[in-house]
């Protein structure tokens, strides 16, 4: 469901603030976006199945996912005490 929010809200209310010549390459360029990440999605997750048949693989993943998501909440906490 995150896929049609972001398409329609995040997507909608950025094009929306684009010139009115401008509009339809902001769409254009959005499509092109979306189904270039789509195939590489399809395509990588073929392309990457016998790695993340490992159990060891997920492990570094959710560990890369979970430093990223530190990383995050650490530069949010620091950018609110700074701007505060």
């Amino acid at each position: 469901p995150h896929v049609y929010l972001d398409t329609v809200l995040l997507v909608g209310s950025i094009g929306a603030q684009q010139p009115a010549g401008l509009q339809g390459w902001f769409v254009a360029g959005a499509s092109m976006a979306s189904l270039s990440w789509f195939t590489a999605l399809g395509f990588g997750a073929r392309w990457l199945a016998p790695l993340f048949a490992k159990p060891r693989a997920w492990q570094v993943l959710d560990g890369l996912i979970g430093a990223t998501m530190w990383l995050l909440a650490w530069l949010l906490v620091r950018h609110a005490l700074h701007s505060g």
